[in-house]
């Protein structure tokens, strides 16, 4: 018996191959793209928490601010400058800062503020003022005036500002700059917490008014550690914050948060003590905003993914945030964007 058993002849196999190779790149480009939109959305994803968590974080310092009773800005001895805060509107590529200054993202903000406190203010009494210290006191008479020396660190607190306060419905009040070493004496609750302080740099003595210098000519019934936040996008595209301290340049930055493509903030300004905003200002000068109260603050954070995506262009929409210009940014990148309100405290005079 003759069985007639044929195979594949070549053609057949190489058809085979061919189709089964075109399935194969087929299903490896598919992956490939689902792959790559995986990433995207992750990055996107991220971006948005970076983007929420940046706005809250600068809103959450804009909200302290008021309790010192500085201007934002004023006119002092004829000159209009900067106070409680500053504002620089779309930067090029750097701008001056009160403590030096910093490589920032085209078109992005650089927002100061520094009339508020980390630690509330410590009360005292004007025989603990020398001429260059001062000391706190946990308790008198047995009561406990300040429970809050616990907070205080001691080791960083050189080259901070620090604030005394007098009559504050008189306007009494004057910066100093912390000196040397600080520290807490003594044991619990009769602790004491001295001081050493001098003018200090321009960042500091300048935002005292016309006639007053430390030591202060006033009785000085409250004393606080006077904090100083700059916040701008840096060329890598992360939110960064200055903050004074005893660094050699008199400041150290700090990251706080990345994929941040631009910070743009407008100022609300009170012309008439009607405690209500007449104007947003998202391009302010100081001579615009002295003479004036900030009772709010407009923050909008704008972040994009740490990658382009083919074939994608952002819409020009997405940056039409203030004064923004789409032309500053890259919309190769997906963006997102979020803008959050501050109503600054109204005794912010």
């Amino acid at each position: 018996m003759r069985f007639n058993c044929k195979g594949f002849t070549l053609i057949e196999m190489l058809v085979v191959i061919a189709l089964l190779a075109i399935i194969m790149i087929g299903l490896l480009n598919l992956l490939d793209t689902s792959s790559r939109i995986s990433v995207t959305e992750m990055s996107l994803a991220d971006t948005q928490e970076n983007v929420r968590f940046s706005a809250y974080h600068i809103m959450r310092t804009a909200r302290m601010m008021g309790s010192s009773a500085m201007p934002y800005a004023a006119n002092i001895g004829g000159s209009d400058r900067w106070m409680a805060g500053q504002l620089i509107s779309n930067a090029s590529t750097s701008a001056a800062t009160p403590f030096g200054s910093v490589d920032v993202v085209a078109g992005s903000d650089v927002l100061t503020l520094r009339g508020f406190f980390e630690v509330a203010p410590f009360f005292t009494d004007r025989t603990d003022l020398g001429a260059s210290s001062i000391t706190i006191r946990e308790s008198d008479a047995g009561e406990v005036i300040n429970e809050n020396l616990n907070l205080v660190d001691v080791n960083g607190l050189e080259g901070r500002g620090l604030f005394f306060m007098g009559r504050m419905d008189q306007g009494e009040y004057a910066v100093a700059q912390i000196t040397g070493t600080s520290a807490i004496t003594g044991t619990a609750p009769d602790r004491t917490l001295t001081i050493s302080f001098g003018a200090g740099s321009a960042q500091w003595s300048l935002l005292n008014p016309a006639g007053v210098s430390p030591p202060p000519v006033f009785d000085v019934y409250r004393v606080g550690v006077l904090e100083s936040y700059t916040y701008y996008v840096d060329p890598d595209f992360t939110l960064q914050r200055m903050r004074a301290d005893a660094d050699a340049s008199g400041a150290r930055s700090e990251p706080v948060a990345v994929n941040i493509g631009s910070l743009q903030v407008a100022l609300g300004v009170d012309s008439n003590d009607d405690n209500q905003v007449d104007a947003w200002m998202a391009a302010p000068t100081a001579a615009g905003v002295a003479g004036s109260r900030v009772i709010g603050m407009r923050i909008s954070v704008l972040g994009r993914t740490n990658r382009e995506v083919d074939g994608w262009t952002e819409p020009a929409a997405t940056f039409a945030v203030e004064d923004m210009n789409a032309s500053d940014v890259n919309r190769s990148a997906k963006w997102r964007t979020i803008e959050v309100a501050a109503a600054l405290r109204n005794y912010l005079f």
